[in-house]
């Protein structure tokens, strides 16, 4: 694949995996002691991923932002309807096309007692606009510049007018560190143990096992709810399963949908089925040695798998197909590719005779294992139209680390998430960028979107480059998944559109 450039998104896959202690699920529950007094003390996550670091604007796996998000502050951050509200910005106006001006909260203080000011905003912000060694650089680079106006307004100017800029903001990679602090101690020692504005403080990393968080009392928005937070990590479905149905964990993150019956009739627990942003897709090599790179390659690939009989049968009905990856709810969504799919697998053996492989071709695919049940479905589909698919089988850190190293094969299976809430992910297809698919008009299209401020042109050219890309198969989307989130019934929890883990959103049934 080509180098990875423009990206503005969060890649939706979870990574490193390790597990906790096997109970009996059959055996009764018995009274936890997490809790005491009035039973805020501990709550406790089971993920399939540990984080992968500490630094929010060196990372793109939503793994590690669900949890970071609960360390640092943004100056705006997205509400649990996924709308753009005040975080340490109290309000905000644009001054012209290339600047934005923002007043700060003041009185608010990092847990290690520093008071925020403009200066840590301004540091914060160029650090990762102007450092092309962190992964979230490419989405921060048109900041030219960070002006302090005084200690609680800041001016933000761009190169070029910036549409997307308060989501940029509202991302876990615009966090604010305290830029004294960070500076005396250097970047290596800061995230050793990180220091934000949050509602809850670094505590450990136990690599591979789990991540501790305590509650920050001074708090700008308030004492936080929870005394200490733990994510811990259980790679093992059964094992995750498991932990909270014996009232080990509070949550447990993506269930096996052949336990979820089994979650809902047990005593304390239940599950909860939300949409998220991560759409199932498969990119297909589009350079000239590969069989993908004949359009109706790809379109016989995409007519041979029936989406819905994956939905029905592996996913107990949690998604909904799609031909698109701007999926409603996003700025820019064509709805006529939602909610819909193209089956035919009869056109997809003539398509490959047309092309002249009537004797069938061979893919390889690299699949990150988190996916393997939907992929080898897909590849049985594949081989009934004369397509043999070579699955290869990744766990999750190596799957992300060849990813960023350009090194998988001609075909990747992929949930790819949209944490800008924007037609903007579309950039993955913007030649030289992580896909290896080219299109001028696709490049120009998008090209113009991203400096329009015009919002009703700016999606009309998203849902255009919607269209070309579901005629010429840019990829072969699957669907748009839901959320599986095993609940413990104590707990008043509805998981968010962006899979973050905004911890004082959580709290006790009363």
């Amino acid at each position: 694949m080509k180098k990875l450039k423009w990206l503005s998104m969060t890649i939706a896959i979870t990574l490193l995996l390790s597990a906790c202690g096997f109970s009996d699920p059959d055996q009764e529950s018995e009274t936890s002691d997490k809790d005491s007094g009035d039973g805020y003390e501990l709550l406790t996550f089971a993920n399939p991923a540990d984080i992968t670091t500490l630094d929010p604007q060196n990372n793109n796996v939503i793994t590690t932002s669900a949890v970071l998000v609960n360390i640092y502050s943004k100056l705006v951050k997205r509400d649990a309807a996924g709308e753009i509200v005040p975080e340490l910005a109290t309000a905000w106006e644009q001054v012209n096309d290339t600047t934005w001006e923002f007043t700060l909260e003041e009185g608010v203080t990092f847990h290690n007692g520093d008071d925020l000011t403009a200066k840590d905003v301004k540091f914060s912000l160029e650090r990762v606009a102007n450092d092309d060694t962190l992964q979230q650089y490419s989405v921060f680079n048109k900041i030219e510049e960070v002006t302090v106006i005084d200690d609680y307004t800041v001016q933000i100017i761009t190169e070029e007018p910036d549409p997307q800029l308060l989501s940029r903001l509202s991302t876990v990679a615009a966090s604010i560190f305290p830029a004294a602090y960070f500076e005396e101690v250097g970047s290596e020692e800061f995230f050793k143990n990180p220091i934000g504005t949050g509602a809850y403080k670094f505590s450990k990393w136990n690599r591979d096992s789990y991540v501790e968080l305590t509650k920050f009392a001074n708090y700008f928005e308030g004492e936080p709810n929870w005394e200490s937070v733990q994510f811990t990590v259980v790679p093992e479905d059964s094992t995750r399963v498991a932990e909270l149905l014996t009232d080990k964990v509070d949550v447990a993150f993506n269930i096996p949908t052949a336990d979820i019956d089994r979650i809902n009739d047990n005593k304390g627990t239940h599950v909860s089925l939300e949409p998220i942003q991560r759409v199932i897709q498969l990119w297909l090599s589009t350079e000239d040695d590969a069989p993908t790179a004949d359009p109706r390659v790809r379109e016989a690939i995409d007519l041979a798998i029936d989406n819905q009989v994956i939905i029905d049968e592996i996913l107990l009905g949690a998604a909904t197909p799609t031909r698109t990856h701007v999926t409603p709810g996003n700025f820019g969504a064509d709805e006529s590719l939602y909610d819909t799919y193209e089956y035919d697998p009869d056109r997809a053996k003539e398509l490959l005779a047309e092309a002249g492989y009537e004797d069938g071709i061979t893919v390889d695919i690299s699949v990150n294992n988190y996916y393997t049940e939907m992929a080898e479905v897909v590849g049985g589909m594949l081989q009934d139209v004369g397509i043999t698919a070579n699955l290869e089988l990744l766990e999750q850190s190596q799957f992300a680390k060849r990813l960023f190293d350009e090194d998988l094969a001609e075909g990747v299976f992929v949930g790819w998430g949209n944490d800008m809430f924007d037609g903007s992910v579309l950039d993955l297809f913007r030649e030289e960028n992580v896909t290896s698919y080219a299109n001028e008009e696709v490049d120009e299209l998008l090209e113009a979107a991203a400096y329009n401020m015009n919002e009703e042109k700016r999606a009309e050219q998203y849902q255009q480059v919607q269209q070309i890309l579901a005629e010429d198969r840019g990829a072969v989307y699957l669907f748009q998944l839901e959320g599986r989130y095993g609940v413990s019934d104590r707990l008043n929890y509805t998981p968010r559109l962006d899979e973050l883990y905004v911890i004082d959103e959580i709290t006790l049934n009363e």
